[in-house]
């Protein structure tokens, strides 16, 4: 009778026990579940800024996986642009920081838009020597590609250059045109090659033993002391005693692994997560292209190379060969078409063939200076929205009118004495040739500022005073002298919560004669916990000339515990790329 009961209450507690545990195991599932919907749930940060904006750098200099070789291809680069229409949807460029600028990174380092440049700083660009050490040079190659005549050498110290050489009729067009935009494309930001105007002499060249080249009829073969002396013979002698003028093209440090396209990204590399039509630099290069006629701006003209730099290993990305740009057109004056007209335009085909050929292009009609060191470069006839290059380019098409104001502000740097002494680097032998060059050169400049600068808001250049009550900026436009009149701003401020992003309307719409305007005492709102405080401004331009220029800028003023800057440009958009 004890056992029973015994057993009985044993049963009994285990029951409870049971009990306890599984309602326990339940609860806690539940709690596993409601904090797994919560966090699964939850809504992404809202908050407008962060406490390391604006970037100032792109970490895209991460060591990666040494890449295979990637290279493009002429036609098939070519038949995807002309006749498709690659990359994702226009959109505004998506590597900006939170100031509308372009960070430093793998493809673009922020250089005369600083505005700490000298003149001579612009005109030393790139160059980290005077050229190919003096002494005897070995020739140890041909590069493939292109259709400028070139060959390899080493110089007395081991570095590589390529000896590029002008044509015999014109003893001096491409090379100037090479070493001059390396220097424009350099100040703009991009990475581009050590170039120098070098003259050399037949009697400083040897053949390495080992050289190889591959011949007109594709066999490769020994490079030979007459190959040499048949590649010199095209050239014409600039002096009596034999002397050469060359491009010296000091070769770009790292692994060659390819050309990048201008749309989408390249898959081996996990630095490349930007798109690459959406890429600023990449559209803005649009407007540089035009300036110069920089029509052969392709992806074939680009260098992808893995490097070593402190201590990382990555993709640097660079934009090269130059030799079709302005006047040029490698082994020969540039063709009037280039700029005017894609290479293969449909529309204009068709039209010249239902005509019998009666029908002709304006550009056709275009008449040049006859300077052989200038070839067929003008800029009467220039029109920068008209212009295009060979053929269709991705990045191009989507540039907007964010993209463009970014670049057409970087051209204003470009002042008449800095364009002088760029265009003197070529070392042009004819003086008139070589001030005809600058002249064309600034009012090209002039044409393309004065139309992409104003597409949107030109305001620009803003500061804020150490004590945080006083915003000042300037106007671009007018700066540039790309436009006249008087002109009203409108601003509006308001507190922004930056945790909620959210606004708080502060004070009423205040009209300025001047671009300098007061933060009101409400436009700071109450602290929160990160001890940050954020004045948003709606900055409005009345002219009656430029109707694009009345949606505002929206200014970001931050106060960090009484150190105030500027977090926050947002340039208007019209939802609309530039079209030609």
């Amino acid at each position: 009778m004890t056992q029973s009961t015994s057993q009985k209450r044993t049963r009994i507690v285990i029951r409870v026990y049971s009990r306890i545990l599984i309602l326990t195991l339940v609860f806690l599932g539940v709690a596993t579940l409601v904090t797994y919907a919560q966090h699964v749930t939850k809504q992404p940060d809202a908050r407008a800024f962060y406490p390391d904006d604006p970037l100032r750098v792109d970490r895209d200099r991460m060591t990666i996986i040494k890449p295979t070789e990637f290279p493009l291809y002429k036609d098939a680069d070519y038949l995807i642009n002309s006749f498709t229409h690659p990359g994702g949807d226009a959109g505004p460029a998506i590597n900006v920081n939170s100031v509308d600028e372009v960070p430093d990174s793998s493809w673009f380092t922020n250089r005369i838009g600083l505005g700490k440049m000298t003149i001579e700083d612009i005109v030393r660009g790139p160059d980290t020597t005077g050229g190919p050490a003096p002494g005897i040079w070995t020739v140890v190659g041909r590069p493939a590609g292109g259709i400028t005549p070139k060959f390899t050498i080493r110089d007395s110290t081991g570095q590589l250059y390529i000896f590029k050489l002008d044509p015999i009729h014109l003893p001096e067009l491409p090379s100037s045109v090479e070493v001059i935009s390396t220097k424009i494309f350099h100040a703009l930001g991009y990475n581009v090659p050590e170039d120098h105007v070098y003259y050399i002499k037949r009697s400083n060249l040897v053949v390495d033993p080992k050289a190889k080249w591959t011949d007109l009829r594709g066999r490769k073969r020994p490079i030979k002391e007459d190959d040499v002396n048949h590649w010199l013979s095209k050239m014409a002698r600039v002096r009596e005693d034999g002397t050469v003028r060359v491009l010296a093209s000091r070769y770009v440090p790292g692994q060659y692994v390819g050309e990048f396209k201008h749309h989408d990204t390249r898959p081996d590399d996990p630095n490349d997560i930007f798109p690459h039509e959406k890429r600023r630099e990449l559209r803005g290069y649009r407007v540089f292209a035009a300036w110069l006629n920089h029509d052969d701006s392709r992806s074939l003209n680009t260098f992808d190379t893995f490097v070593d730099e402190g201590g990382r290993q990555f993709i640097k990305h660079y934009l090269m060969d130059f030799g079709s740009n302005m006047g040029s057109g490698s082994t020969n004056v540039q063709e009037p078409r280039a700029g005017n007209e894609y290479y293969a335009d449909g529309s204009k085909l068709l039209e010249g063939v239902f005509t019998f050929g009666f029908w002709t292009r304006d550009w056709m009609h275009v008449k040049y200076p006859s300077y052989p060191a200038v070839g067929n470069f003008e800029s009467d006839f220039f029109e920068p929205w008209k212009w295009v290059p060979e053929y269709p380019n991705p990045a191009f098409d989507r540039m907007d009118e964010a993209d463009a104001f970014w670049a057409a502000n970087l051209l204003t740097y470009f002042t008449v004495d800095v364009i002088r002494a760029v265009v003197a680097t070529g070392k042009i032998s004819d003086p008139e040739a070589e001030a005809y060059l600058a002249r064309t050169l600034i009012a090209r400049r002039d044409k393309c500022i004065r139309y992409w600068i104003g597409r949107t808001n030109p305001l620009d250049r803003f500061e804020v005073t150490h004590e945080g009550t006083e915003v000042t900026f300037d106007n671009a436009a007018l700066r540039a002298g790309a436009a006249q009149g008087k002109v009203i701003y409108a601003v509006q401020w308001s507190a922004l919560d930056n945790l909620k992003n959210e606004e708080q309307r502060a004070g009423d719409l205040v009209e300025l004669g001047e671009p300098r305007v007061t933060i009101p005492a409400s436009a700071w709102g109450p602290r929160d916990d990160a001890n940050y405080r954020y004045a948003v401004a709606r900055i409005g331009t009345l002219h009656a000339d430029n109707p694009q220029w009345h949606k505002p800028v929206i200014l970001t003023v931050r106060d960090k515990g009484g150190v105030y800057d500027i977090v926050g440009i947002q340039r208007p958009r019209h939802d609309a790329k530039i079209k030609k």
